[in-house]
């Protein structure tokens, strides 16, 4: 207990004494009232030089104190001046950004309660941070990260229509600054280790040429985790590897056979360990996991041994072989973010750090498998639909921050949150100022303020999930003044014939395999019925997203005047709308042509590494 906390202690006994020894000589009430007067003025000096040294305590105070001192804007300005000297001395918070990849929103145990999929090393972090319970992503993979990595919406970068598969020539233009660029701006070590996804037909759009210090990388949205290649059947079979550290490929002789989840977990340990304590660094963790890994021209889920024989995966009934796997996949997860927790902690980096957890977007449905390349058999349960859909179970993802600069903490936020929004959330918490970020016209909203003072609402009102018009469809949400949440969904879904809800694997009405926690959805209607019809390809559907978040009524016919208001605001946003940069498949990029290898093909001056990989020893083991 600091010395303002002893001081209140005995101000407390005392005020006590005097209330219940009333009775007392007088000499002794005087002597006690001069006793309090005392204490109280003490402990009042020692709150005010306390709180200057704790702005965000401060905020608070003097907040109130303006409203009947006289002397607040002087003692503000003293403040202030005490404020800026700490700022210009205390270092900047290391970030680490941990992406999880198709993650269902009942896949981890804090969320649904999920009894199948028990995360306990993920759970820790999250209750003892602040858990976003209305954080909104993309439906798929490259938008989402080109929305996080930009500040913009995918659609104002021209990313909104789909995942860059390999060999289409484009990605997420060079001419957006990205995140690793703004933080290498105040002084940051940057680095990727992971899933890209933003393009690779020339090296201009390899993570060393924006903003990145140090890559450990795959090209596209999947890879097979054991052999590092990619391919598909469409539009004609092709498969290459596609793994490179910065700027040059990593081929077999080097390294091969190592299980990729913890390969890439074994750098981001390396990483964190050789840092210098004097620079602050910035780690993009973007893990493949629990998406599907791809076998040659077939989607599997590949686990190892190790963690199929976890009791809750060894547990699990046979009858769903592939939930199965797919539940081993979720140790995975939370060993991977364990690792990382105790790497910071062991060099003590984690006590200036801020851990940021992110799903993409939601786990695809086995309903749509035949569209989204297989199914990683997920669950979104109760939300309705997942993976490449704009309903909650593909756009409304599981997230929190954690860090010991959060002073108000271990609790739930239901303020509105958008991918976009952690680009100036995290610079702010920087210390940058985010001027700089309105330079390149940033559309996400810091929420640093409201998360520091432990606040259930923010800045954001509004957000849009997509506008995508070669695609055909949008949607967006509304906050009104009284809290009440909407949410408008139209156009074209899938092949327009699959509109409903996954049922978790292996569970049913009677042995749903989970507990309730404080951030289980509650449908409030009948979960996985439809009450009243949505098919947004014939009509715009309308929900009402705090008394239906399951999405069950289409409320679009009793409200037109509201509907009609949110149209508008779509046609609104769609004049800002970025030409989406989609191109097909290039025969040209076919690795049968480069070698058995993914290159950027369309590179003007460098097809092959200049300087190929040829050291053996990938992961030195001095560091662990």
């Amino acid at each position: 207990m600091h010395a303002c906390g002893q001081l209140a202690v005995k101000l407390l006994a005392y005020h006590h004494q005097f209330i219940f020894q009333m009775s007392k000589p007088i000499t002794t009430f005087c002597t006690r009232i001069a006793v309090l007067i005392a204490l109280t003025i003490a402990l009042s000096d020692c709150s005010r030089r306390h709180n200057a040294r704790h702005p965000i305590r401060r905020r608070f105070r003097y907040g109130q104190a303006q409203a009947w001192n006289p002397g607040a804007q002087a003692q503000a300005r003293h403040v202030d001046r005490i404020e800026a000297e700490e700022k210009a001395t205390t270092p900047r918070p290391n970030i680490v950004l941990f992406v999880a990849d198709d993650l269902g929103h009942a896949d981890i145990s804090y969320s649904e309660g999920n009894l199948q999929t028990p995360t306990p090393h993920i759970d820790k972090l999250a209750w003892d941070g602040i858990i976003l319970n209305r954080h909104y992503t993309n439906p798929i993979c490259s938008p989402t990260r080109s929305a996080l990595m930009t500040g913009k919406d995918a659609w104002r970068v021209g990313m909104q229509s789909s995942v860059i598969s390999e060999g289409e020539p484009w990605g997420l233009p060079v001419q957006f600054k990205i995140q690793p660029q703004y933080f290498k701006d105040l002084g940051y070590k940057t680095f990727i280790v992971g899933k890209w996804h933003l393009g690779t037909y020339s090296r201009d759009h390899f993570p060393n040429h924006r903003g990145f210090d140090y890559s450990f990388w795959f090209h596209g949205g999947d890879i097979n985790w054991f052999n590092y290649t990619a391919g598909w059947i469409t539009p004609v079979p092709n498969n290459g590897r596609a793994f490179r550290e910065n700027d040059n490929m990593v081929f077999a002789n080097i390294t091969n056979n190592f299980y990729f989840p913890e390969m890439m977990t074994a750098k981001a340990e390396q990483i964190i360990h050789d840092q210098d304590p004097s620079q602050p660094f910035y780690l993009y963790f973007t893990t493949p996991v629990p998406h599907t890994g791809i076998d040659q021209f077939g989607a599997v889920l590949q686990v190892m041994p190790k963690y199929q024989l976890r009791p809750p995966v060894r547990s699990f009934t046979d009858k769903f072989p592939e939930r199965k796997k797919q539940i081993g996949l979720i140790q995975v997860l939370d060993e991977q973010f364990k690792r990382i927790v105790d790497a910071l902690a062991y060099t003590g980096a984690i006590n200036n750090t801020i851990i940021v957890f992110i799903g993409d977007n939601g786990a695809p449905l086995l309903g749509t498998s035949a569209i989204g390349r297989g199914a990683n058999r997920g669950s979104n349960w109760p939300l309705r639909l997942g993976k490449g859909s704009l309903f909650e179970g593909g756009v409304r993802t599981l997230s929190f921050i954690w860090s010991p600069l959060l002073q108000r903490c271990g609790h739930i936020t239901n303020q509105l949150f958008h991918i976009t929004d952690w680009l100036p959330t995290l610079y702010e918490a920087a210390g940058g100022n985010l001027a700089d970020l309105d330079k390149n016209d940033i559309t996400g909203m810091s929420q640093w303020t409201s998360l520091t003072q432990g606040q259930n609402y923010g800045p954001r009102r509004e957000l849009v999930n997509n506008i995508d018009s070669r695609g055909g469809s949008y949607a967006m949400i509304y906050q009104d003044q009284y809290g009440g949440m909407y949410k408008i969904y139209g156009g074209n879904l899938y092949m327009n014939n699959y509109f409903g809800w996954g049922v978790t694997e292996g569970t049913t009405l009677d042995n749903p395999m989970k507990v309730w926690t404080p951030t289980s959805v509650e449908c409030n209607f009948p979960e996985g019925t439809e009450v009243t019809q949505c098919r947004p390809y014939l009509s715009d559907c309308l929900f009402d997203l705090i008394n239906d978040p399951c999405e069950t009524n289409n409320i679009a016919s009793s409200y037109p005047n509201l509907l009609q208001t949110l149209k508008q605001k779509i046609s609104v946003y769609n004049q800002s709308v970025f030409p989406f940069q989609n191109k097909p498949f290039d025969p040209a990029s076919h690795p049968d042509l480069h070698q058995g290898l993914w290159t950027p093909w369309l590179d003007p001056s460098e097809v092959y590494d200049a300087d190929p990989l040829t050291y053996s020893t990938f992961i030195p083991t001095s560091f662990f």
